[in-house]
């Protein structure tokens, strides 16, 4: 019996396109692997999902082969050193920039250096900030009753402990005193 063949076009459900994402990607990455294992092969395979995430696979290793890949493309658009070394000072001041922005929304975050913004932007950074603390306090409450079940448990495991170390106690004791009431009348 053969299969449907499948229409290809996204899928409207977002749980359905979640779960689709999911099963095919693990597939992917499998079948990848299974090309390097059983040819020989150097594989990358970058996989971004909808949410932004990465998954990458790389065999031998990834940076080993963009490193190859990169060589290769170069050789073959035969860019100048000049133009590659253009692209990555506009990287690099791409990425300069990127921190200086990082590095001042820390400084934000953490309340310095506020005097540079609007109203505006004062107030998303409050609501930044509340929906962070909401998520910090949720996870330490979280953690506190966890803790705190642990330590109940570990108070009843010392409670039984000690009422069975009790009745020993008092068992010996009392057999002690049969042995000392025995002994005295032998006498």
């Amino acid at each position: 019996m053969a299969r449907a063949k499948l229409q290809l076009k996204t899928i409207e459900n977002p749980v359905s396109r979640r779960s689709t994402f999911s099963k095919r990607k693990t597939g992917l990455l499998r079948k990848a692997s299974e090309i390097s294992i059983l040819c020989d092969a150097e594989v990358a395979l970058i996989i971004f999902s909808p949410s932004g995430k990465l998954y990458e696979f790389g065999s031998p290793s990834m940076n080993r082969i963009m490193e190859k890949y990169q060589k290769f493309t170069t050789i073959k658009d035969h860019t100048s050193f000049s133009e590659t070394t253009e692209m990555l000072r506009l990287e690099l001041e791409n990425l300069r920039r990127r921190m200086k922005n990082l590095q001042n929304m820390y400084k934000h975050m953490i309340g310095d250096d506020l005097g540079s913004l609007s109203f505006k932007e004062l107030k998303h950074l409050e609501k930044q900030i509340s929906l962070g603390s909401r998520k910090l306090r949720s996870r330490k409450d979280k953690i506190s009753v966890e803790y705190i079940g642990f330590l109940k448990n570990k108070e009843k495991s010392l409670e039984a402990e000690n009422a069975n170390i009790c009745k020993k106690s008092y068992r010996s004791h009392k057999s002690g005193d049969i042995d000392l009431n025995i002994m005295e009348k032998e006498s």
